[in-house]
């Protein structure tokens, strides 16, 4: 069974590239265009990790990572800021936010796949490890 990911980008263009380059590498992809489709579809959809875009009208990046993390139904879910800023203020931002990662835009395709795999799987590590502490 492949890793579910969400993608969230208030542009379809980063969308569909990062869709494609996923999907490529194995994973299964869904979209949101924007903050509010994105907290509804992973309610419904429960991805293992969402990508989200910092800046995009209306719910933007930083308010969805807020609800997500003041949700217990997905507090624990990996989040990855992706956004244009590359300042090392605006990494630090996210990761005090509660972000697993952020990286930065445009991004090749290789450190883009390669950094996914890598968080899915420490996340994995993480949860099973939590799980055999709780039993």
């Amino acid at each position: 069974m492949s890793t579910r990911l969400l993608v969230v980008d208030d542009d379809a263009g980063i969308r569909e590239l990062t869709r494609a380059i996923l999907q490529g590498a194995g994973f299964t992809v869904s979209e949101a265009a924007s903050g509010e489709e994105a907290f509804g579809a992973i309610l419904r959809d429960a991805p293992e990790l969402v990508l989200l875009d910092v800046n995009m009208p209306g719910m933007d990046g930083w308010k969805v990572l807020r609800l997500l993390q003041s949700d217990d139904r997905t507090r624990r879910l990996p989040v990855v800021m992706f956004s244009v800023k590359g300042e090392i203020r605006d990494k630090v931002h996210a990761l005090q936010e509660g972000a697993f990662d952020y990286i930065s835009k445009p991004f090749s395709c290789d450190e883009l796949v390669d950094r996914v795999s890598r968080i899915v799987e420490a996340w994995r590590i993480s949860s099973s490890e939590r799980s055999e502490a709780g039993s």
